[in-house]
């Protein structure tokens, strides 16, 4: 280069510095421009069990930018944005709003809610009281849609509850439950309560049937026990049992059967009462009387005599006898015996009797644990109440036709001799006819007898009026007597408790008729042919206004009838009595 070039360069370097120069003595005489102004701003879960981390973030002075995108979780809430206001149910920023900072700030996480699922409800309520024995079905419900229930029994595990299988309770169970869906809370546990009923006592209504005979099967029907619980309920229940096989073993008068019935380990017991004959006196079911009665009665069978007469197609061989009392049985080629009457044979068959009490009462109202039985049917005819004349006892009054001790139909019944006089002119005698050879003898075998009870007979004068009716005196009316078998007074005949109406009451239906056998008709003994109505049957009672007069029941059934004691067209219808002691 030559030299005057490099004048040329120096010179403008020098220049440049001196320009340079120029320009730093400048500068030190101005202000220089301030950095910019930045703020934090700190995101803070405002909730415990929020979960998530999240950078603060530097705001610049007078800068709009967005805030940052939310990174916190919180189960069961939702995010709504951002408050400076720590307690703001409502949110000031939107996730992602601009933002100006004005200074270190703290923004909220606002959550909303999501809510909490309904709470389960039991389709039984809580309190709900059952019988041991049954199975109630609980159901679980809850209106929130698609959430999931659960529940556990007593202290038990959780299990999940399905629709398709209701919760089945056979025991006291306490059932709790819950339901829980996503993103809402659970729901609180409920709790429904169920109990089985204490057995409390249980009571008897007792059957149809309480009278037996020994050895005969029991009959529930109409039987029903009633357990009562804790809580007062009632229920009838089955599955019960009785002693009554050890019970009917022995005859007795309201023998206590024992009831017993158990609920888990509870049992209970009660009783009802049945009066059982000997198993000689057969008690009958679906008996239906000829005399238009109910089938309200009790009937038994006991002894036997001649009643039907015999069906043409039945040979009877008269060389084939045996002697029963003042009877000859013959046999029939139906394997049945016959007795012979002006030449017809009549059936052997038993005596039905209704039980007009369990419990008979002597003349003094005691109870004597007997039983007492009347035929159901006249069953002879024949014998007359006494034979007419008065008949005079050595050094003592003179004994009346009426009078019932001294008559001929209770010698029949009993097999007992009697005083006869024919007439004022005839020698008094003593009539043995039917001793040994009565009723009682021709009706029963020895082991029989010994089952009918030595019965006191009441003969005074309130024995020969209605019950009911006033009592007068009666100059025929005698003491008591003792007999097995002997005929009813009217008072029995008019007693309400046997039965019976009052002495006046009378038609179709009165439970006094009684309809003649075949052989009472055979025998004298008067049957109406009217249908629904009787003959005439003796009772035991004299007279009040004749000594020739006895009373009897008439056709009707009418209580208040008096005939003269000579009559053979008066039916007889023996009454006993069974001991049952």
């Amino acid at each position: 280069m030559k030299k005057q070039e490099k004048k040329f360069v120096l010179a403008a370097l020098v220049l440049l510095a001196a320009i340079t120069g120029l320009l730093a003595l400048s500068g030190c005489k101005n202000d220089t421009v301030p950095e910019p102004t930045r703020y934090t701003v700190k995101f803070d879960k405002n909730a415990e069990d929020a979960s998530g981390e999240m950078q603060s973030q530097i705001f610049t002075e007078g800068v709009e930018q967005e805030l940052s995108v939310n990174q916190f979780k919180r189960a069961t809430y939702t995010f709504s944005g951002w408050s400076e206001d720590k307690a703001a149910t409502a949110p000031t920023y939107k996730d992602k709003a601009k933002f100006k900072a004005t200074k270190d700030t703290t923004l909220y996480a606002v959550w909303t809610d999501n809510g909490t699922v309904d709470p389960v409800t039991f389709s039984l309520p809580d309190g709900t009281k059952f019988y041991f024995g049954e199975s109630i079905e609980v159901s679980l419900e809850t209106t929130t849609d698609g959430a999931i229930i659960q529940y556990k029994r007593d202290d038990g595990e959780w299990m999940d509850y399905t629709e398709e299988t209701p919760i089945s309770v056979t025991t006291s169970t306490t059932i709790t439950a819950r339901a829980t869906k996503d993103g809402l809370k659970p729901s609180a546990e409920t709790t429904a309560t169920y109990t089985v009923r204490k057995l409390d006592f249980i009571s008897v209504t007792p059957p149809e049937r309480t009278v037996y005979s020994v050895g005969q099967s029991f009959d529930p029907t109409g039987m029903v026990v009633t357990a009562t619980y804790n809580d007062n309920s009632q229920r009838e229940v089955t599955g019960w049992e009785t002693d009554f096989s050890t019970v009917a073993d022995v005859k007795g008068l309201n023998k206590p059967v024992t009831v017993s019935y158990t609920e888990g380990e509870t049992p209970k017991t009660t009783t009802f009462t049945v009066t059982v004959f000997p198993a000689e006196v057969k008690v009958l079911t679906g008996y239906t009387s000829p005399n238009n009665t109910d089938d309200s009665w009790t009937y038994v069978e006991f002894g036997e005599w001649p009643q039907t007469i015999k069906a043409d197609s039945v040979t009877v061989g008269e060389n084939e006898g045996k002697q029963m009392g003042m009877f000859t049985y013959y046999l029939g080629e139906d394997s049945n015996y016959y007795v012979k009457h002006s030449d017809k044979y009549y059936k052997v068959e038993p005596i039905v009797w209704r039980v007009l009490t369990e419990d008979y009462k002597d003349p003094d109202g005691k109870s004597t644990g007997n039983a007492l039985l009347l035929a159901e049917s006249i069953l002879t005819g024949g014998v007359p109440y006494y034979d007419v004349y008065n008949v005079d006892r050595t050094g003592v009054a003179t004994i009346r036709p009426n009078n019932y001790e001294h008559s001929a139909v209770r010698a029949w019944l009993n097999g007992l001799e009697y005083q006869y006089k024919k007439d004022a002119d005839t020698d008094q005698t003593t009539e043995k006819k039917y001793l040994d050879v009565g009723f009682l003898q021709t009706a029963f075998t020895e082991s029989a007898r010994n089952l009918i009870a030595d019965t006191s007979v009441d003969n005074s004068a309130a024995s020969t009026f209605g019950t009911g009716e006033s009592t007068q005196e009666n100059p025929y009316a005698y003491g008591k007597t003792k007999d097995k078998i002997f005929l009813l007074s009217q008072q029995e005949a008019t007693n309400s408790e046997y039965g019976f109406g009052a002495y006046s009451e009378s038609g179709k239906g009165n439970t006094r008729i009684r309809v003649t056998t075949d052989y009472a008709e055979a025998t004298g003994a008067y049957q109406d042919s009217t249908g629904g109505y009787g003959g005439r049957w003796w009772l035991r009672s004299p007279y009040f206004f004749d000594k020739f007069d006895a009373r009897f029941i008439n056709i009707l059934g009418y209580a208040s009838i008096n005939g003269e004691v000579n009559l053979t067209k008066g039916g007889v219808v023996p009454a006993l009595s069974i001991s049952l002691q």
